[in-house]
């Protein structure tokens, strides 16, 4: 049998990774596979599941806060319940973890737009088709197929009411932090890390493809830089956030009432 010499010493490196300790006044640190800080939770593979589930889970309880709370108040102060019980979880360093392949964000996009669908659309009429017996029904519509359980539509939701989906709130949060980063040069450490190109002062230099911070959010700005007309790291930061926001917006209500991928991609 052949073994990899390569591989061999890779796992000898392995061996005495797991080996090793630390300790801080002769106490050992204990290794975990996953730690809270911030209130983010950081695991040993940095592919953030745990987070992204323990997330998931703390959304599905605001669903069931928000559904309790709904008709106690009036219809002008949802959207405020929305981005108070929902939207502020859901957003909370979004930038640290949202650079994940989205079919990992899949999850947190189908509560979502349950918590919308819950809030602003019409769960009267779809829960009042229960409550007519089939057999009142003409003969032709007593079996119930796929059309008489499908759900409201979302996506005129979210441009009724300006909601920005979960992939493009991340979007939004990368672009307006690399500008302030960029324009503030602070903290340096991050600054640092940036490069703008040397024909295009408004243009970034974009580092190897990987679900970091850096490449994504430099990414991101060289795809907005092509909406952004005559702004640049010299304009206000509300300027920019405006045109962003206006922009994903845009973007997401395009290509009919169903939901697809450029909904995600472009600006």
């Amino acid at each position: 049998m052949y073994f990899s010499p390569f591989k061999n010493h890779r796992d000898e490196l392995n061996d005495d990774l797991e080996n090793q300790y630390l300790s801080i006044n002769c106490k050992i640190i204990q290794r975990v596979s996953q730690t809270k800080f911030l209130g983010i939770i950081i695991d040993d593979k940095l592919n953030w599941q745990p987070h992204l589930a323990s997330l998931n889970k703390k959304l599905r309880s605001a669903c069931g806060r928000i559904y309790r709370i709904k008709k106690c108040l009036p219809e002008y102060l949802h959207k405020q319940i929305y981005h108070s019980l929902f939207e502020s979880h859901l957003s909370f360093a979004i930038s640290v973890w949202g650079g994940v392949p989205s079919n990992q964000l899949k999850p947190l996009f189908i509560t979502q737009k349950k918590c919308i669908r819950m809030i602003f659309g019409d769960n009267i009429g779809y829960l009042d088709k229960f409550n007519t017996s089939a057999r009142v029904r003409p003969l032709e519509s007593q079996r119930l197929g796929a059309d008489f359980y499908k759900k409201e539509s979302t996506k005129p939701l979210f441009s009724k009411h300006e909601v920005l989906a979960v992939e493009n709130l991340y979007r939004l949060r990368t672009i307006i932090e690399l500008f302030k980063i960029i324009k503030y040069r602070t903290p340096i450490s991050l600054n640092s890390l940036f490069k703008i190109s040397d024909r295009n002062d408004t243009r970034l230099v974009t580092p190897s493809p990987s679900t970091q911070f850096v490449y994504k959010s430099a990414y991101h700005w060289n795809e907005f830089r092509k909406v952004i007309g005559k702004l640049n790291f010299t304009s206000p930061c509300s300027s920019v956030k405006n045109v962003a926001k206006k922009s994903l917006l845009s973007s997401q209500n395009r290509y009919g009432v169903d939901w697809c991928d450029k909904n995600f991609s472009e600006f």
